[in-house]
């Protein structure tokens, strides 16, 4: 039976085409991965819309009865032109939203502005910080 010729026949097609596939799929598994691992700036080149900026901001609480404002006041400094710098006033205790402003920083560095809170806040004060800039 060592030379049996009427054997079931072999199929070495089958296999090297899932060889194939399954070399493909590692493959694209691998660049796949590599990708999202370094981001599409890989390289060093940053997102065309990326600016360069430090800021600054303060805010001064002022309250008649249960109504209150907030005086908001900062700086930005940078490499752009303009910036969308938005503020958010926070209850200091709860850390819950209580007020907030986007400024229009352009041909400047500083910005101010007086927002009414949307609710009283607590006897610990507020806490401003910036949320986002554009």
């Amino acid at each position: 039976m060592a030379d049996d010729r009427y054997g079931s026949p072999r199929q070495p097609r089958r296999k090297t085409g899932m060889i194939i596939t399954v070399v493909v799929l590692a493959f694209l598994a691998l660049v796949t991965a590599l990708y999202l691992k370094a981001g599409p700036t890989a390289g060093g080149t940053p997102p065309l819309d990326t600016k360069s900026y430090q800021t600054n901001v303060n805010c001064q609480a002022n309250t008649v009865g249960s109504q209150g404002t907030v005086t908001i006041t900062g700086t930005i400094t940078g490499d752009a032109s303009s910036y969308s710098v938005t503020v958010e006033v926070l209850d200091k205790a709860t850390q819950q939203r209580i007020g907030g402003q986007t400024f229009e920083v352009q041909g400047t560095t500083s910005f101010t502005g007086t927002t009414p809170t949307e609710s009283p806040f607590g006897p610990a004060g507020i806490d401003c910080k910036i949320t986002k800039v554009a």
